[in-house]
């Protein structure tokens, strides 16, 4: 996993140096889900961990608050982009375009991006 790693904070080294929507940048992160993709599959190959003691059955209702705000967000973006100048209502993206103009805080939200990815490979 340590070559990995290595990996990782060289796409984000790299991609500090994109243009957003441009084939470099389209290459680098195709290069993380990539690296995503060998996390998954060297994962494959360890022995199943041994069975955990029974837990506390959990309702199945938790699902409804994160469907909830996950629609709030997308009615937020259908607002914003449809409503005037971006200035005015920016979208998600245009406020990351905004926060990443400087090369090192684009590196580390590609790296930040990395990780979440590995961990959610892990589980």
């Amino acid at each position: 996993m340590v070559p990995l790693a290595v990996a990782g904070v060289g796409l984000s080294v790299g991609a500090a140096f994109t243009t957003p929507f441009t084939a470099p940048a389209d290459t680098v992160s195709a290069l993380g889900i990539a690296a995503m993709a060998v996390a998954v599959t060297l994962t494959w190959r360890r022995p199943a961990p041994a069975p955990a003691p029974a837990a506390v059955p959990r309702s199945r209702e938790h699902w409804w608050p994160w469907a909830l705000l996950l629609c709030a967000g997308v009615a937020l973006e259908l607002v914003s982009y449809l409503s005037g100048p971006r200035v005015d209502h920016p979208t998600v993206s245009s406020l990351y375009d905004s926060a990443t103009t400087l090369r090192p805080i684009k590196g580390l939200f590609f790296a930040a991006w990395l990780a979440l990815g590995a961990a959610l490979v892990r589980r």
